[in-house]
């Protein structure tokens, strides 16, 4: 998406310009400290409030570099990875390779999933929502490959303040990290009622003051419920919680 005349302009080949993107994702091994903490311990809750178990199907929707695919791939579940580009599942599957034989990488676009109806007994969106153009379509196509009682967790930044730039690629303007959408908790829950899901909660996550002055390494030994303790009264507190992340059943 790019501003011409005060407009937003959608790009017609979206998925040329994120198959650029996707030659972008970092390693989890090359993230910065602080970064690559921050994201355990976000990985951390979607696992835990997903709660996956042997055998179970799990749909993980623009998987990335693959992390949270492998943790919940760990837990016995059968994961589904799927991203838009190509050389992204590629790079995925080549970060895996040989830590679960219960994965699944396909090529793919949240709004034409390529699974049977009630295929899934879960699904993340992580950090994906803000990046569509359409999330209610996605949303809607991933509430039709759930089961009934079927668990999805989305996760998102909090009520972002959407920045431009020119873009690399492009030279066009265009929104940093190619964040389109901006929620906030209201706007989250009725996104996801409006599609049917009954929203269980909404927990605010990685508080950002406690970033800045590096809590997510000098605690990475510490058990999550800990950790997750002191993230929780500080995003009271300084109501500065760096995402959202919600759960909600079919």
């Amino acid at each position: 998406m790019a501003l011409e005349d005060g407009r937003a302009v959608v790009y017609a080949d979206y998925k040329a310009h994120y198959t650029l993107d996707a030659q972008c994702i970092v390693d989890p091994d090359a993230l910065a400290p602080v970064q690559r903490e921050s994201e355990r311990r976000r990985l951390q809750a979607i696992v835990r409030r997903l709660k996956p178990g042997p055998g179970q199907r799990f749909l993980d929707v623009g998987c990335g570099s693959g992390w949270l695919t492998g943790q919940l791939a760990k837990k016995g579940a059968r994961v589904v990875a799927l991203d838009m580009a190509l050389v992204g599942v590629k790079g995925a599957r080549r970060r895996l390779e040989g830590e679960t034989s219960h994965t699944s990488f396909v090529v793919g676009d949240v709004y034409h999933l390529p699974f049977a109806p009630g295929a899934f007994d879960g699904a993340v969106l992580s950090e994906v929502a803000e990046h569509l153009e359409d999330p209610d379509r996605a949303l809607e196509e991933i509430a039709g490959r759930l089961r009934a009682g079927g668990r999805l967790v989305v996760t998102l930044p909090n009520n972002e303040q959407i920045r431009w730039h020119l873009c690399i690629h492009c030279n066009r303007l265009t929104p940093a990290n190619a964040h389109i959408r901006s929620f906030t908790e209201k706007t989250l829950i009725a996104a996801l009622e409006d599609h049917g899901f009954a929203v269980l909660k909404v927990a605010r996550l990685s508080n950002k003051i406690l970033e800045l002055v590096r809590f997510p390494v000098w605690t990475k030994g510490l058990p999550y419920p800990l950790w997750r303790a002191f993230d929780a009264v500080l995003n009271v507190l300084s109501n500065r919680s760096g995402f959202l992340c919600a759960v909600a059943v079919k």
